[in-house]
């Protein structure tokens, strides 16, 4: 599934499966996707986050506010075991390569912009941490496009 991913999302997604494992979490939700995001700086998700005053710090934040208390998860004899995704965090990345192919056509890699684009459309808990910020989802939106057009 990764394999149009540009390595600035891979990366992404490597660092939301660590957020999960940091805040005990037993599976990968959107939530840890957005952490995964907004700590690539370089990234046009990043980018857009913190034109919209979501940086790292804030972001941590508001995903810390949104913990659900889940179990960590069980380690086994070499350290981490590899984490599911919820059914949001799949739906959010299957929409990231649907904005792709809508604004870049099909073939066209899969970047941070467009894994923030499937986040925002997934409305899961990286959207609600988002909310709770005070950003608006429309305007996030339009920058994340744009940054992706300038690309």
């Amino acid at each position: 599934m990764f394999e149009r991913f540009t390595e600035g999302a891979r990366t992404a997604v490597v660092s939301a499966q660590s957020a999960a494992h940091e805040l005990g979490d037993g599976r990968i939700g959107t939530e840890h996707v957005l952490l995964g995001l907004v700590g690539g700086a370089s990234g046009s998700a990043a980018r857009a986050l913190a034109e919209h005053g979501a940086g790292p710090e804030e972001v941590r934040g508001a995903v810390r506010a949104l913990e659900r208390g889940h179990p960590a998860p069980r380690r086994g004899l070499f350290g981490r075991r590899h984490l599911p995704f919820t059914r949001t965090a799949k739906k959010a990345l299957e929409l990231a390569l649907r904005e792709a192919i809508r604004l870049n056509g099909r073939g066209a890699p899969i970047r941070t912009g467009h894994v923030l684009l499937g986040l925002l459309r997934a409305e899961g808990r990286g959207a609600e941490a988002l909310a709770r910020l005070g950003a608006d989802r429309a305007a996030l939106r339009g920058t994340a496009e744009r940054l992706l057009r300038e690309a």
